[in-house]
């Protein structure tokens, strides 16, 4: 038997250097397969925006609302939805897609690719945060950026699964996120001037309000996610 005892901390890290480039091909690969030959042309268009977002965020005084939009939301949007909606239509168009029903968990299979995209789109804002925010109104942007990426990644795949194309996959989440975007779009910031005697036990209420959005879009990508797995788990239904 094992002893945990023994296992020293030299030889988990040598385990997870082993691990760490497989990983980090196989993220690669999926991230480069998802973006189809146009990942210089989003790149810079990434790097443009982020550019552009923070010049202009500085210029109107740093405020984590503008910083938020221009940082995250905007790119994430723009680079985001296009390039995961693709995450089935790759396979239906490579004709191999019986073959990525076929896997143990095909929802790990797609999330895997959705996830390379999100991760680095998620990664990206939360650095353009750190460098340009701080303290509680940094804290509340860098959840609401993690809600906003597991919920696009849930919503792409929900339609992924559902419709024929690539495409049709991107109206229908620009559709969906217009329509919630009462939640989607609201800042992390919050109002500091309430009189004491609005707030609950010390609380703001823009705090609770900003704090039942989170949940709301949580809960959104939480049953988003679900759906689309109970498709995958039919296979059938999707060769058709």
């Amino acid at each position: 038997m094992l002893r945990i005892d023994r296992v020293s901390p030299g030889r988990w890290l040598q385990a997870a250097r082993r691990l760490a480039p497989g990983a980090w091909r196989q993220a690669r690969y999926a991230f480069e397969l998802l973006l189809e030959g146009r990942l210089w042309v989003l790149l810079l268009l990434d790097a443009f925006l982020l550019g552009t977002g923070l010049l202009e965020s500085l210029v109107e005084g740093g405020r984590i609302g503008a910083m938020y939009l221009r940082l995250v939301l905007v790119p994430t949007l723009v680079i985001g939805l296009p390039a995961m909606s693709t995450v089935v239509d790759l396979e239906r168009r490579a004709g191999s897609l019986d073959l990525a029903l076929s896997v143990p968990s095909a929802e790990r299979y797609f999330s895997r690719r959705l996830a390379s995209v999100g991760g680095f789109l998620l990664l990206q804002g939360w650095l353009a945060l750190i460098l340009s925010s701080g303290g509680w109104d940094l804290a509340r942007a860098l959840v609401q950026s993690a809600t906003l990426v597991l919920f696009l990644m849930a919503l792409t795949l929900f339609w992924a699964v559902r419709l024929s194309s690539g495409g049709a996959v991107l109206a229908a989440s620009g559709l969906s996120v217009a329509l919630l975007s009462k939640w989607l779009l609201a800042s992390p910031g919050i109002d500091r001037s309430v009189p004491e005697a609005w707030q609950w036990n010390g609380v703001s209420p823009a705090l609770l309000a900003w704090a039942g959005n989170v949940m709301i879009v949580a809960l959104a990508a939480l049953l988003l996610f679900q759906y689309a797995r109970q498709r995958l788990q039919r296979p059938e239904s999707m060769l058709v």
